[in-house]
């Protein structure tokens, strides 16, 4: 069907098949608000909602959002993840001027219609997946309980999932388009879209605004999703490691009188899960800094000690082991909270990988990331790299390229985006202690990491106030985050210079032209 950017059209997205978007047969339905006949043939049933809630987890995996700008790419590249052709006067093979990548890595926000372009469907598929969520929420408390399989708490679920995806897709955006809390930004920025059909018109928001509305959802959203990833002890086991990107079997009654196998209950892993919506508030609250430390701290803890049954945390860092697991495991499973499913992506990333092309993605500051600045040469990490001996050497990441290894794991994981880490909440953790002027226990959260990656943990990393430990903190996340696109955020939300000349608007995404929503 035709795609339109009218206004007075919502685009929804559609999977028509029950399976775990592994599905190339997707659909797009334009619901007219003059007619919603099919809008309200499409939430007859509970089906209905799950096909929809899969579709926005797609939307999310395209490539303008978490499929690749907001992971590996164009918000990479801001970070200074790759290096540039040219720099630092040498030849190596890397992003060249001929793509928007190198105008990103410059904060040249306006230097072509490439990056307008990019930055514009940003904007543009955000908004519209927030409409696909917002569809749901303000539909599904029309049908009864009976309606769906397992009852309330599915209903709570989805609603639970479209309000978490809500919120962090309108946080990214306020991320991306509007100033850090570090600067005392006053002005108006992003508008928090909650109506269904939405025409245009709402005002946009302050930054303490828009991160108000966020801990408002995610808050609500927490409550439902926890209640589902809860309720017995089936639930939780399914978020243990060997079971949150797999099938487990479900029961969908108290006597466990019927056991559900459909792919939609399966795969928390894949979805925004109770740790998941958990580490999101985390993530926000630690944005938002100052007194919000505190709660980030609190809601990081609960999703470390998440356990999925007496006395097994359902998160622990991936190791080696016998079999050589991080030949094989480049996606760190057991430490991965949360991720999303892009099945092209093996093959998008294909024009990345070549060494030679004019869009090679190779790490920069190679020595200075992973030889200096308290680097190990045993981190785990060093396997998820490779240097090439082309005629223009380059370190090359493999985290998506596919291992050469016949392991049955491969083929599930060669599709994840991943989107939320461990580590993630053990930096938090150590961000909080840091603000209250205990270095020495914000050190060992960092090291918690460290050591999670086979770093020695009896290295002193010398932390005596707040510029050392952001110093020893970017440097891990460098380690940690590259091609996971969070790299930027952390030296957004400090303030901290990612180039010289840079200037306190380079941080800031201009809005487009069109500042068209729908």
């Amino acid at each position: 069907m035709k795609k339109t950017r009218d206004m007075k059209k919502i685009n929804i997205l559609i999977l028509l098949t029950c399976g775990l978007f592994l599905s190339a047969c997707t659909d797009w339905l334009d619901v007219s608000p003059e007619d919603t006949v099919e809008e309200e043939d499409l939430f007859k049933e509970a089906t209905g909602f799950q096909n929809a809630l899969n579709g926005v987890y797609q939307q999310m995996a395209s490539t303008s959002l978490y499929g690749r700008e907001l992971t590996f790419g164009l918000i990479d590249a801001m970070g200074q993840v790759y290096r540039i052709y040219g720099e630092d006067n040498t030849w190596e093979s890397c992003i060249t001027q001929y793509h928007y990548y190198y105008q990103g890595t410059k904060f040249d926000y306006d230097a072509n219609e490439d990056i307008k372009n990019a930055i514009g469907d940003i904007w543009a598929k955000g908004y519209n997946t927030i409409a696909n969520c917002n569809n749901i929420i303000n539909h599904i408390d029309d049908l009864k309980t009976e309606d769906f399989r397992a009852g309330e708490v599915e209903r709570q679920m989805i609603k639970g999932e479209a309000l978490a995806a809500r919120a962090l897709i309108h946080f990214d955006l306020l991320r991306l388009f509007a100033p850090a809390l570090v600067t005392n930004p006053a002005g108006i920025y992003i508008p928090y879209v909650t109506e269904f059909p939405y025409y245009g018109g709402q005002a946009a928001l302050t930054v303490e605004e828009t991160l108000e509305k966020i801990e408002a959802d995610l808050l609500m959203a927490k409550e439902m999703i926890m209640a589902y990833d809860t309720l017995d002890l089936a639930h939780r086991q399914a978020l243990g490691a060997q079971y949150r990107f797999d099938t487990y079997a479900l029961s969908s009654a108290e006597d466990g009188s019927e056991v559900i196998s459909l792919p939609f209950y399966h795969y928390r892993g894949y979805r925004i899960n109770a740790m998941a919506v958990t580490g999101l508030l985390a993530r926000v609250y630690n944005y938002w800094g100052g007194e919000k430390l505190a709660a980030a701290a609190k809601n990081a803890q609960e999703v470390v000690d998440f356990k999925w049954a007496e006395g097994y945390l359902a998160l622990q860092y991936t190791e080696n082991g016998w079999d050589s697991r991080l030949d094989y495991d480049r996606k760190c499973t057991q430490d991965l909270i949360f991720c999303l499913s892009y099945p092209l992506l093996q093959q998008d990333y294909s024009e990345y990988s070549e060494s030679t092309s004019n869009s090679c993605l190779s790490l920069a500051k190679y020595d200075e990331v992973w030889n200096y600045d308290l680097a190990d040469g045993g981190d785990f990490r060093l396997k998820l790299i490779k240097t090439t001996d082309d005629f223009y050497p380059a370190s090359m990441p493999l985290k998506n390229i596919r291992p050469n290894s016949e392991k049955d794991l491969v083929s599930k994981i060669e599709d994840m985006v991943p989107m939320m880490r461990l580590s993630e909440m053990h930096f938090i953790l150590a961000e909080y202690y840091a603000s209250l002027g205990d270095f020495g226990q914000a050190a060992n959260y960092l090291k918690l990491v460290r050591v999670g990656r086979n770093c020695k943990g009896d290295v002193d990393l010398g932390i005596v106030d707040m510029e050392t430990f952001k110093a020893r903190l970017l440097g891990e996340v460098r380690r940690e985050f590259f091609q996971e696109g969070q790299t930027f955020f952390y030296y957004k939300k400090y303030g901290e210079s990612l180039r010289s000349g840079m200037n306190p608007e380079s941080f800031v995404f201009p809005k487009p032209d069109s500042e068209n929503i729908n």
